[in-house]
């Protein structure tokens, strides 16, 4: 029994020195040092309501819809564009002095 606690001592330690050499690899420190940056992320979150979180998500999609909109508008402008550019000249001139 005493031989077997060893052995996932021993396991248990080697698993902790691979996880804390993976995450050294991505730039951080060890365990400690994760836990840590964990323990200030929660702080900073702290500072920051739910409901700012929710009102500035609500102000970037209104945002983003009038942005798809505008964009819509544009590519219609495009192709009403290449549509006019495409007709003779004769029938744009017509077009105009008739618009006056």
């Amino acid at each position: 029994m005493l031989e077997q606690m060893r052995r996932h001592t021993e396991d248990i330690i080697r698993y902790y020195g691979e996880i804390s050499r993976r995450i050294a690899g991505s730039g951080v420190e060890g365990i400690p040092h994760v836990l840590e940056l964990a323990k200030q992320i929660e702080t900073a979150m702290t500072d920051v309501g739910a409901e700012e979180l929710a009102w500035i998500g609500a102000e970037i999609k209104q945002l983003l819809d009038q942005l798809v909109r505008m964009d819509a508008q544009l590519q219609q402008l495009r192709e009403l564009k290449v549509i006019l550019a495409q007709q003779p000249e004769s029938e744009q001139s017509r077009r105009r002095s008739s618009s006056l």
